[in-house]
């Protein structure tokens, strides 16, 4: 909580109106989080990018992309699963060439895992899909608006990295 704001977070002396807004920006974020990671919107994605990945595959893949070279077990603690459920995917991960296997430098016994070039292939793929997915929903938007949606978007994406 910053310096000068209330127990939920708003400035105090905010006047209602930001009060209003700030819950309006938590309805709406709560909705966009739970279409971006809506079993039915990972389908559509993975049909658009012409991957034949299961959910569990596309998720593992996405979140090693993201946090490679990690440890399984390091993510199965991001993902809050049992690093148990992530070794059948990585084993078709890496059978199928996306992922591959590291001795870890500060332990021998343990394995890294990164992406592969095929897998950054796989990423770029589904992050273009993804993309159209989205622009699907801007259809008729004002070229301004959609502007002004990412601007806003970005801001918030540096405010969550700076407070994590």
């Amino acid at each position: 909580m910053s310096e000068g704001a209330g127990m939920d977070g708003v400035p105090e002396g905010g006047d209602g109106r930001q009060r209003e807004a700030t819950d309006r920006v938590a309805a709406a974020l709560a909705t966009v989080g739970n279409w971006m990671f809506a079993p039915s919107t990972r389908r559509r994605i993975m049909a658009a990018s012409g991957l034949e990945l299961s959910l569990g595959d596309y998720t593992l893949l996405a979140q090693i992309s993201l946090h490679a070279p990690v440890r399984l077990s390091v993510l199965a603690e991001l993902m809050e699963v049992d690093k148990s459920t992530l070794s059948p995917p990585a084993k078709r991960l890496e059978s199928r060439g996306f992922i591959e296997r590291r001795p870890d430098p500060s332990d021998a016994r343990a394995q890294l895992v990164s992406v592969t070039r095929e897998g950054r292939l796989a990423i770029r793929e589904l992050w273009k899909a993804r993309t159209s997915t989205i622009a699907g929903l801007l259809d008729g938007w004002e070229p301004s608006e959609i502007e002004h949606l990412a601007d806003g978007l970005a801001a918030f994406a540096q405010a969550i990295k700076k407070g994590s």
